[in-house]
């Protein structure tokens, strides 16, 4: 199994089921030090998963791509041509962006300003991209670099902040709506 489908379908759905577990929290600190402990935990998943999950020989040689959306646009000649599998486009495409949810959903919560989440959006996908770079270049492992990889992951951690963010938009509405009947209805027992 890759690990872009087990981050789909293990990783992926146990951090959403911590993350709703601890909103239910109170306590604001512990509710903070728990998500960043949880966090912490998914990077360091997401990391070996990135760097060494599914390895080449370290004697191959490093693919390196640095033109943007090449990766991309390969996978779609690639189906058009019947070449490689819809699915394989799919986990590969889709699972870059999806693996980057939670640390846009984490970046929601922490207290920066938009240019220090806008850096944390763009440099952490670097940071993946670097080390598989500078792990190849060890002689550890043989990853390809792609600037692509770089885009969709990028993609995600903002698609997360935005989804986040949406999400308590939604939630505050619907609080706020909440609260209003049970006003209307406990003022209508009043008259």
């Amino acid at each position: 199994m890759s690990y872009l489908p087990f981050g789909f379908f293990v990783l992926l759905p146990i951090f959403l089921i911590i993350y709703i577990a601890l909103r239910q929290l109170n306590n604001p600190g512990l509710k903070r030090r728990l998500f960043n402990g949880v966090m912490l935990g998914y990077l360091l998943i997401l990391s070996y998963l990135i760097w060494f999950r599914g390895l080449g020989d370290a004697r191959d040689a490093l693919q390196i791509n640095l033109e943007p959306f090449e990766t991309i646009k390969l996978y779609l000649r690639a189906y058009r041509q019947e070449t490689l599998s819809f699915e394989i486009i799919i986990v590969n495409l889709v699972g870059n962006v999806v693996m980057m949810f939670p640390l846009g959903f984490w970046l929601y919560v922490k207290p920066y300003g938009w240019f220090r989440k806008l850096l944390f959006i763009v440099l952490v996908p670097v940071i993946f991209e670097g080390g598989q770079y500078l792990l190849h270049q060890l002689h550890m492992v043989s990853r390809s670099v792609d600037v692509d990889d770089w885009i969709l992951n990028s993609l995600g951690i903002y698609l997360g902040l935005l989804l986040n963010m949406g999400h308590e938009q939604l939630l505050s509405k619907l609080l706020h709506q909440t609260k209003y009947k049970e006003t209307k209805k406990s003022n209508q027992h009043i008259s």
